[in-house]
């Protein structure tokens, strides 16, 4: 499937500002294939195995092993004339280049396989080990999809969803912790910033929960009293 709607928000944004900051450097693009079913990825897999053909990839489909089947991930082809995949002028070196400092990862950096026209959200690190430790399923996964504005402020935001902050017109936190005006904060793989009880990296935290507080989202910690307040860093 060529339809960039069927993915991640975020990726629909990242994957049309590769297309355009490619296109202001002579690097003419297309998104090739997004969404796959188990199916595809099952058809794909068994190429080079018990099918014809070279191994394309290393992910069979009914595990959910490709980020395609999660809607996190994009492919690229060449749209100028000179071939889907012709690697002249460092073509696909130089789009890869170009996605890694919007944000997205690359799979011309993996060492097997090199994939030059892949690129996917960084979130959950290179194999779908780590959604699936977060998520349960695909629709659970999707369930938790936020359309990202073109638009926003350097800063704190907020909508319906809760408070996320934007360090630059491009990009915003997520999965991370970050200091913020000397107030420690967790944001998810969202970008939001957590509230109440929450379980992060096998250790419990506790942040501010109550809308509208001047601290909404910060993390508390113990003083030296014993008593839970929330912290400054």
């Amino acid at each position: 499937m060529r339809d960039i709607t069927l993915c991640h928000p975020r990726l629909q944004v990242l994957a049309a500002k590769l297309t355009a900051e490619s296109a202001k450097q002579g690097l003419k693009i297309a998104i090739g294939e997004t969404y796959r079913t188990v199916a595809e990825q099952d058809a794909l897999y068994a190429q080079g195995r018990t099918k014809p053909g070279n191994k394309v990839t290393n992910a069979p489909g009914s595990t959910y092993s490709s980020y395609h089947q999660w809607g996190t991930a994009f492919d690229i082809y060449r749209n100028d004339g000179q071939g889907a995949y012709n690697e002249a002028d460092n073509f696909f070196g130089r789009v890869g280049e170009i996605g890694v400092s919007i944000g997205l990862e690359w799979g011309g950096n993996w060492k097997s396989p090199v994939d030059k026209p892949h690129f996917q959200l960084p979130d959950w690190g290179s194999s779908t080990s780590g959604i699936k430790k977060v998520y349960a399923s695909v629709e659970d996964f999707k369930k938790t999809w936020v359309a990202i504005p073109a638009e926003y402020n350097i800063g704190w935001n907020h909508d319906e969803n809760g408070w996320w902050y934007a360090d630059s017109k491009s990009s915003y936190y997520k999965s991370c912790w970050q200091i913020v005006n000397g107030h420690k904060y967790y944001f998810n793989p969202d970008g939001y910033a957590v509230t109440g009880w929450q379980e992060i990296d096998g250790k419990w935290y506790y942040f501010e929960p109550r809308a509208g507080h001047d601290l909404e989202c910060a993390l508390y910690v113990t003083d030296k009293g014993g008593v839970q307040t929330v912290g400054k860093f």
